[in-house]
């Protein structure tokens, strides 16, 4: 399963170049918002989409979307997505994850190499493994996935599967616990419309000419290739006497850009962004593409007077700066448009007259200058969206890290017990409801925790103010007892280390106090404080942090913050050097991950906890899970399915923290 990652990734990770998607065909009233800052605006043929770019249409409107690898993600009616992740790695893998809100939405596309591609909807996630077409939709109370050509990877908390052609998968995120599997893709209007697209925008002749994969068929529609001695292969568009670049559209703001050019030609996209033009005496005005994949706001020289701006193209090869003047510069080529200080869009429409003699009120600039920054726009939110994942990064050894700390020395194989086998991991299977017709219900095994019974002891060997034995037997626990904390149903027990002594029998009697209080978890933490107050140089403040971490984590609510703290007080001490047995180590472990992206506004104490907990998990599972540590009574399939459980987690808080966690490891 991809994983889902929450915060800004650290520049040293995401040296690479930013990426832009383009806003390319639609119909109706679409909206965009660019960020939380800005204002919802109307759609614009070829505006640049950033990451965290917010769309919707309306009833009778559609979008297409296409991506800089030359994938297309389409909107229909009354939708709302997010592009959620879309950068580029120091290492030139692309990470993309979009997130469908609401509604209905087409995806075709492919990974190329080790490139991550996700869609999101509420309850269930896909991740693309090679080329495929998938239709998404997300109503109120269901979300379903119907894979068109292809197969992907389908997940979700019940389960992670291949999805393949003619398969609609159907999850309801307020039951997590199933999906239901249909062996046939029902047929949809838009279907034919997403079809057509498909079909329009492959096997561009435009495409053996440059390097961007998007915007290519509107070249081919747009204008012809033309072969020259000087520049190579060039694009002339198809244009009326009179026109030259740069003449119809706009310039809006970009933090990361400055202003960038949002043209009305239908093929101004590449054009714009990916080369420079150039006016020939045979040809007129030709663009030459360019040799790198860097976009690019708009090559153009400017200039700036009183309350007035002009801009015209850079040739191609020009190396300028203002104290020059632009080899192409000509009053014929240059476009004027008004100009206040802390405009966001700087738009020609409407100017008027251009002055006769402009070198006698402009100056030339490097650019225009920007909008003052307001500092309120980083108070600026928005709602939670329904798809519930937000970033995605895979995680791959030298890939995504190129150097990664290694993992805490874990213990080696403990030999097992005859006598006393280690109890097994209880798995939890809903029972399947009754089906509609021609509809498959999937339960999946539900992981709600280890149950671990002491570790025997000779009577020597035992305290002086020996404890309360306490209860053995595993139990059973329902999967409508199971929180979003993800807490085990029955704590694993605390036995005193031999080498340990009460201090007397005061300490003993709250220590049976507390393993007595079990299934009362906030009376638990009453007893585990009393005793943290009377005895805080007790020989068993290993034990105690033990026991404090499994009762916050099965409190109501689960107070995540705590299970953290008390867990990485453990953790800094070498769980392997502080307990003998591995059970109690991946207990520790996997408490403190699954509630370390819990914890609201965590600090980076929590965040790095979180995120080591998580990695050493990970690191552990072939030891916790091997073979022969195995209990008899538990199949092959629960033990397996168990570990499986385990890794998604594992994963999961590793690409929720892994941003911020990041810098934090070194």
């Amino acid at each position: 399963m991809r994983l889902i990652t929450l915060l800004l990734v650290p520049a040293a990770l995401m040296a690479g170049q930013a990426r832009y998607a383009r806003l390319g065909e639609f119909e109706g009233s679409v909206e965009v918002q660019l960020t939380a800052a800005d204002v919802w605006i109307q759609a614009e043929r070829n505006l640049p989409l950033v990451e965290s770019a917010w769309l919707r249409t309306p009833a009778g409107s559609r979008l297409e979307i296409e991506l800089d690898e030359g994938s297309a993600w389409r909107l229909g009616p009354e939708s709302q997505g997010e592009i959620s992740d879309y950068a580029r790695l120091s290492t030139g893998q692309r990470v993309t994850l979009l997130s469908l809100d609401r509604g209905l939405c087409y995806f075709t596309g492919e990974p190329k190499d080790k490139d991550a591609l996700s869609l999101a909807v509420p309850g269930a996630q896909i991740t693309f493994l090679r080329r495929a077409r998938v239709r998404l939709e997300a109503a109120d109370h269901f979300s379903r996935i119907a894979v068109l050509e292809g197969s992907v990877r389908f997940s979700s908390p019940a389960a992670e599967i291949d999805l393949h052609e003619g398969q609609t998968v159907r999850v309801e995120p307020a039951n997590t616990a199933r999906f239901f599997l249909d062996r046939e893709v029902a047929a949809m209007q838009l279907d034919q419309w997403s079809g057509q697209r498909d079909k329009a925008v492959a096997g561009s002749p435009s495409a053996s000419h440059v390097l961007g994969r998007y915007g290519l068929v509107d070249l081919d529609t747009g204008g012809e290739w033309v072969q020259t001695d000087d520049l190579g292969a060039v694009w002339k568009p198809k244009q009326e006497e009179g026109w030259y670049p740069f003449q119809q559209g706009r310039w809006r703001w970009y933090d990361t850009l400055g202003y960038t050019w949002v043209s009305d030609d239908k093929w101004g996209w590449l054009p714009y962004h990916y080369g420079r033009w150039q006016r020939t005496e045979r040809l007129g005005w030709v663009w030459a593409p360019s040799v790198s994949t860097v976009f690019k706001p708009g090559d153009v020289y400017w200039l700036r007077g009183a309350k007035l701006s002009g801009w015209g193209p850079l040739a191609p090869g020009e190396e300028w700066s203002p104290s020059a003047r632009p080899e192409q510069f000509y009053k014929i080529n240059t476009t004027f448009a008004g100009f206040q200080q802390d405009a966001r869009v700087i738009d020609p429409a409407g100017f008027g007259e251009p002055p006769k003699e402009p070198l006698e009120v402009a100056g030339f600039v490097v650019g225009m200058p920007s909008p003052v920054f307001a500092s309120s726009r980083l108070d600026a939110t928005r709602p939670v969206l329904r798809a519930g994942s937000t970033r995605v990064t895979p995680v791959l050894r030298g890939v995504t890290y190129e150097d990664e700390p290694a993992p805490l020395p874990l213990p080696p194989p403990v030999p097992a017990r005859p006598a006393r086998p280690i109890p097994p991991v209880i798995i939890v299977t809903p029972p399947a409801e009754a089906p509609p017709p021609e509809t498959v219900v999937v339960p999946m095994p539900v992981y709600t925790g280890y149950v671990l019974a002491p570790s025997p002891a000779s009577e020597r060997d035992r305290p002086a103010a020996k404890p309360a034995s306490p209860p053995t037997g595993t139990g059973t626990a329902s999967a409508n007892t199971r929180s979003n904390r993800h807490t085990p149903t029955e704590p694993p027990r605390v036995e005193p280390s031999p080498q340990k002594r009460f201090r007397n029998s005061g300490e003993s009697e709250l220590y049976n106090a507390v393993l007595r209080d079990t299934n009362d978890p906030a009376r638990q933490i009453q007893d585990l404080e009393t005793w943290s107050q009377r005895y805080p140089r007790s020989d068993f403040i290993d034990d105690r942090l033990y026991l404090y971490v499994q009762a916050y984590a099965r409190v109501k609510p689960a107070q995540a913050a705590r299970v953290v703290e008390f867990g990485s007080q453990l953790m800094a001490k070498n769980l392997p050097a502080v307990f003998q047995d591995p059970q109690q180590v991946l207990v520790v472990l996997y408490l403190v991950t699954v509630n370390a992206t819990n914890v609201p506004n965590p600090s980076n104490a929590q965040v790095r906890a979180g995120y080591q907990a998580a990695q050493q998990l990970l690191d552990g599972l072939p030891m916790f899970f091997a073979a022969d540590r195995k209990p008899p009574n538990v199949s092959d399939t629960d033990w397996r399915k168990s570990r499986s459980d385990m890794e998604a987690t594992a994963r999961r808080t590793l690409a929720a923290l892994g941003d911020v966690a990041g810098p934090l490891r070194h």
